[in-house]
């Protein structure tokens, strides 16, 4: 089974699409109204969905690294850079490692691809 996603505006469409298409079930930020909401909430947001954040905002990265600290538990980051990789690959890497895990284990880690 492959896990959900939750792209936040960062994301090219263009992957969000083609996950679609592949069978993933991918809401973006924008699809749920969250336009202005603030990087915490949207992790809650994933969490609270059981979705994994699909991203390429370092912001995420400090957020993961403050909730590590504390103890407390987020929704898995998948986190590349937003340049450089062309879409078909960030699309088969997504895949792979949504497919490689359960929601639970995923949790309280940041997945770099």
């Amino acid at each position: 089974m492959v896990l959900k996603g939750y792209a936040d505006v960062h994301v090219v469409f263009a992957i969000v699409e083609l996950l679609r298409r592949r069978g993933m079930d991918v809401v973006t930020v924008q699809d749920r109204g969250n336009d202005e909401a603030g990087d915490r909430d949207l992790l809650m947001h994933a969490l609270a969905e059981q979705r994994v954040m699909l991203t390429n905002d370092t912001d995420f990265l400090a957020l993961a690294a403050r909730y590590s600290r504390q103890g407390e538990t987020f929704a898995p980051i998948y986190y590349w850079p937003q340049q450089g990789r062309p879409v078909g690959e960030m699309v088969r890497r997504i895949l792979r490692e949504a497919a490689s895990e359960d929601y639970r284990s995923a949790c309280s880690r940041v997945h770099f691809l």
